[in-house]
């Protein structure tokens, strides 16, 4: 089978397409033909060694799948032909991954591949963000920074599905438009208008209730001085590359919780409810209330391209491997 091999850290121009293997299935395993595989920033640090999990190569990274169950462990009772959600630790890059039974998630036969590729890692977080770790409620308002992102599109419409007012932060006029096609409330460009002021223009002086922010950076700090009093502050990630170092009086005097997203570990820590919340978001793909499209899509081959659009910040929406 063919796959994506990183066989030294660092740049993703140093991944390979190599002819390997089926993998070796355990007992509690199956077996995964990939039709599409979901592409994050994580995967562009993994390669380099520069995310919180080290992996020595050779490897093959990718960790969002959906294809259709080729083969079974002795402890699995799905049959054969399944079209399945896969959430493998890695090694989704690939035409085969094998994939614990416990991180698969059974979907409709006309379930779109690439939108089941595109729900794991997302919309998972964005959805665990909101729900559990800020609480949202119906009418709260919400600031995504790095809003044309992954998970800033994921937030987009889930916000709007939840009830919640979104205020959307991008850097150029192609993310605008692509994020006013989401749904966005209200658009800020940072590139142009200063970030705590133009939110608190936007909310009439009480700043926004809950902040997404997967960026870091300068940025972080000026939408923590935009929140309301008792807001909520999500930290997802870094992708501007600095880790902000946050003021910590700001939280006493405005009342705000600094509140940290780790979804991968609490996925492996709360499996009930983990599994509760993919049944809701895989509802609202049936329901027709959410609809997925990803904005970029690749072939096996172009994987190393669509890890550098991440490290240049280039990429808009979603991306996928097509397999």
């Amino acid at each position: 089978m063919k796959s994506i091999v990183c066989t030294t850290l660092g740049e993703p121009n140093l991944l390979e397409v190599k002819e390997v293997s089926l993998p070796s299935l355990g007992d509690d395993d199956v077996l995964v033909k990939v039709q599409a595989a979901g592409v994050n920033f994580p995967d562009a640090l993994l390669v380099q060694g520069k995310y919180q999990i080290v992996i020595d190569p050779p490897f093959t990274p990718g960790n969002e799948v959906c294809g259709l169950i080729e083969d079974v462990g002795s402890n699995v009772n799905i049959p054969v032909g399944t079209k399945v959600i896969g959430l493998p630790p890695v090694g989704g890059f690939a035409e085969y991954v094998a994939v614990n039974k416990n991180l698969i998630i059974p979907v409709n036969d006309d379930f779109d591949s690439l939108a089941g590729a595109s729900l794991p890692i997302n919309y998972g977080t964005a959805y665990y963000a909101l729900k559990r770790r800020a609480e949202a409620s119906n009418g709260e308002s919400l600031l995504v920074l790095g809003a044309s992102g992954g998970i800033g599109t994921a937030s987009i419409q889930l916000a709007k599905i939840m009830g919640l007012k979104t205020l959307c932060a991008v850097g150029s006029d192609e993310k605008e438009d692509y994020v006013k096609s989401l749904g966005a409330d209200e658009i800020i460009r940072y590139d142009r208008e200063p970030l705590k002021e133009t939110v608190k223009e936007l909310t009439n002086g009480l700043g926004v209730d809950i902040v997404m922010d997967p960026v870091g950076g300068d940025v972080s700090e000026q939408a923590l001085r935009a929140t309301a009093f008792n807001g909520r502050h999500l930290v997802i990630g870094f992708a501007n590359g600095e880790i902000p170092k946050i003021s910590l009086n700001l939280t006493l005097v405005k009342g705000v919780s600094i509140v940290g997203v780790w979804w991968g570990r609490w996925t492996n820590t709360s499996p009930k409810e983990t599994a509760q919340d993919f049944s809701e978001l895989v509802s609202f793909i049936n329901d027709n209330k959410l609809k997925i499209v990803p904005n970029n899509v690749y072939k096996l081959e172009e994987t190393p391209v669509a890890l550098e659009n991440f490290l240049n910040r280039k990429n808009i929406g979603k991306t996928v491997i097509n397999i």
